[in-house]
């Protein structure tokens, strides 16, 4: 099924799906930032001593990180390493990035399935920080399944899109930085 503008619908609903989480992340970012800044502020300048502020933060930061990463796919903001690739021609160019694609699915599914098996091991028994905070591990380790999984569902999207597309049709959709190199 397709929508108007002749991508399938479920693969819309994936991309939507990270729009929002991308949008939760910056919020989430800023959020880490203000709290940084409080602890520095209540920590050094009125030497209170804090217990909670740079733990949530890390969490916070660990959310953007881990879960923002199909935010990441979907606008091409992750680190690619072209060097060989970009004397490499269009076909060629092209079915690399098709097997690169396949190869890093097959990482974020194990990854993804690993860290489902610790999360629930760290629901299950209780698991906590340890530290005078103290709050439960389930809750960071949640963001581990569930950003390799939305980041799957959305390498799904771009390797079927680039199955789909011609070899000279990805190299114009790249940005103007990376145009020049080709």
């Amino acid at each position: 099924m397709t929508r108007k503008n002749g991508k399938n619908i479920f693969f819309s609903i994936i991309d939507w799906i990270n729009e929002i989480v991308g949008r939760i992340c910056f919020i989430f970012l800023v959020v880490a930032g203000i709290i940084l800044v409080y602890e520095v502020l209540v920590r050094y300048i009125l030497r209170i001593p804090t217990i909670w502020e740079i733990e949530s933060s890390i969490y916070l930061i660990m959310f953007v990180t881990l879960v923002g990463a199909g935010y990441g796919l979907k606008h091409g903001s992750h680190i690619n390493i072209e060097l060989v690739i970009r004397l490499l021609p269009p076909k060629v160019r092209h079915r690399l990035l098709i097997v690169g694609s396949i190869l890093s699915l097959i990482f974020v599914i194990v990854v993804a399935w690993k860290g489902l098996i610790m999360w629930w091991d760290a629901y299950r028994l209780g698991w906590r920080s340890g530290t005078l905070w103290n709050p439960p591990l389930a809750i960071p380790y949640a963001f581990i399944p569930l950003g390799m999984i939305l980041l799957a569902l959305q390498y799904i999207v771009y390797i079927t899109e680039l199955i789909l597309k011609k070899p000279e049709e990805v190299v114009k959709e790249l940005p103007p930085e990376a145009k020049a190199a080709y």
